[in-house]
């Protein structure tokens, strides 16, 4: 897994969201950075790192988005509903992006020779990635995120947070 969580009593579930987001961004950095990279073991690794965050640790955080953070902001309002439901919907579009770059990291992860012959697939599959989980991201942040801040009940917020962290553990 790539990336980090601070672990403060303080730290709430909205930058425990943010840092989610900020593992896949990080990632998605790396796996950017392949494509210049030399065909060794360490590049081997990151790759097996970049697989992991993005086959595993992205998804599963969607999942923990849909099923444990949106059923506690349906209903609150309805500008959070249909970002609720875009959510989902770019979630399941996105998994397609997803297993395409992590499909090509593994494979590099495996065999690293095979680096130079795919390092302008995988260019293309992140730029495509990036993109697209940069305007989701754009679209939560800016309306899902306040949401729990503004109308999500305190107790439920630190339910959300503690199941993240859960899952968090789950994911290490």
């Amino acid at each position: 897994m790539v990336g980090g969580e601070i672990s403060t009593g303080s730290f709430d579930v909205i930058e425990a969201l943010h840092a989610a987001h900020q593992r896949a961004r990080t990632a998605l950095k790396l796996a950017a950075s392949l494509g210049t990279a030399s065909a060794t073991e360490a590049t081997a690794e990151l790759a097996h790192a970049i697989a992991t965050t993005l086959g595993e640790d992205v998804p599963r955080h969607m999942h923990h988005e849909e099923e444990v953070l949106a059923p506690r902001l349906a209903g609150l309002h309805v500008v959070v509903d249909a970002a609720l439901e875009r959510m989902k919907q770019e979630h399941f579009q996105l998994h397609a992006n997803l297993a395409q770059v992590t499909t090509l990291c593994e494979s590099i992860a495996r065999d690293v020779s095979r680096l130079h012959a795919l390092r302008f697939s995988l260019d293309t599959a992140v730029q495509t990635l990036s993109a697209r989980l940069a305007a989701h991201h754009e679209m939560e942040e800016s309306i899902v995120f306040p949401a729990i801040r503004r109308l999500m009940p305190p107790r439920d917020q630190t339910d959300v947070r503690r199941e993240l962290r859960a899952r968090r553990r789950l994911d290490s």
